[in-house]
């Protein structure tokens, strides 16, 4: 980035006389309407200045200033939160490529939070990007600095240029929050439909919670919380400004009225409502314990085997294991069909009838998390449909 004179000498100038401010914009629950937390958002105080936040942290990062200007952005955010409502989370962006800034000072906010009086539980950080990093141990490495202080992780812009899916799989944060450009006009664009729909489903899954920016409309809006979405922020619910105001009334009505219109279709029953949880063996147990399992235990048919993340490899059946205790390996099934948790009941349904190697006397594997999570087995289907 090439810069004159004036932008470094504004630059240097807002540093060095504290020229920002922080204003904060609510995130809402999509089904409530009550604001769950606050993201702090910086803005330049230096008068005449035609330079944005945006450009002054691309400044700061040629200049190789940027733990600077992002450590007067945090503190003058930590200090203002003072007035935030209780039970509320301030969420603070930081930016990932400060830790390789030679003057980031580790520890820094925990100390300035008991300057006052504020508890690590309660601060967000939003690893975000200015420039694209290609060494994902950096993104690794920033998770494990704070959340080693308490601090809980959210991913900014999933979706956009710089931020990728496997930055999610690498540092496996508590929030996701999806880049706007994907938000804008959704009730008119198919693709950003089922992009957003997909998104959900996988944080259900993997238990994140999503939040969506940009919702700038009310159509979006309805758009959605008809997805399921939970969280959303943007100007149609509230524009960033410098006191904790909650939602004008007839926002937080139309979300209300919204999320009632679509509530039956989005409590949908999925197929974990049903799963029983049988007896299990981990790789590292003898297979002399699965036979003792089966001799204690008349009723147990089949035994499922996990390693030691959890994660399904088969099962083992009664009556190959006790004519053959020497074979386990040998006997182990693996043709199950196998299900994520938060799949709704009625495309279990569909899945198992569409799959040419299900069997009726077959148990549905069900997974949490990417791990087993237990069983379902046709009786319990059957009994659910026709009650």
């Amino acid at each position: 980035m090439k810069l004159n004179e004036k932008k470094i000498s504004d630059f240097f100038k807002i540093i060095n006389e504290k020229k920002i401010k922080s204003v904060f914009q609510p995130i809402v629950s999509l089904k409530t309407g009550e604001i769950v937390s606050f993201e702090a958002l910086s803005r330049i105080t230096l008068e005449s200045c035609p330079i944005n936040i945006e450009e002054l942290f691309k400044i700061a990062n040629t200049l190789e200033q940027s733990w600077k200007l992002d450590q007067l952005c945090r503190k003058c955010a930590i200090k203002t939160s003072q007035q935030m409502p209780l039970g509320k989370k301030l969420f603070i962006n930081v930016d990932a490529n400060i830790l390789l800034d030679q003057d980031f000072v580790q520890g820094f906010t925990k100390e300035y939070l008991k300057k006052y009086h504020l508890d690590s539980n309660n601060i967000v950080f939003e690893l975000s990007e200015t420039t694209s990093i290609e060494d994902k141990h950096l993104f690794k490495q920033a998770v494990r600095h704070y959340r080693s202080q308490g601090f809980e992780i959210a991913i900014d812009d999933v979706g956009s240029g710089y931020s990728n899916l496997n930055r999610i799989n690498h540092t496996q944060p508590e929030y996701l929050k999806l880049d706007r450009e994907l938000i804008q006009d959704i009730h008119l664009n198919k693709d950003k439909h089922t992009m957003v729909e997909v998104m959900v489903n996988y944080c259900k899954e993997m238990n994140y919670k999503l939040i969506v920016e940009g919702i700038e409309t009310k159509e979006e809006l309805e758009c959605l919380i008809q997805l399921g979405v939970e969280y959303g922020q943007g100007y149609y619910l509230k524009k960033p400004i410098d006191n904790f105001e909650d939602l004008l009334p007839d926002i937080k009505e139309t979300i209300k009225k919204l999320y009632k219109k679509y509530k039956k279709t989005l409590d949908i029953p999925t197929i974990d409502s049903l799963c029983h949880f049988p007896c299990t063996l981990k790789t590292y147990q003898n297979i002399n314990n699965a036979y003792q399992l089966f001799e204690e235990n008349n009723t147990t048919q089949r035994i499922y085997i996990i390693n030691d993340e959890g994660h399904y490899l088969g099962y083992l059946k009664r009556e190959n294991m006790l004519c053959n205790l020497d074979a386990a390996e040998s006997n182990l099934f693996k043709d199950s069909l196998i299900v994520p948790s938060h799949l709704p009941i009625k495309n279990v349904c569909q899945l198992f009838l569409e799959n040419e190697h299900s069997r009726f006397y077959e148990d549905i594997i069900v997974l949490k998390n990417q791990c087993f999570y237990g069983i379902v087995t046709i009786k319990d289907l059957l009994k659910y449909l026709i009650k």
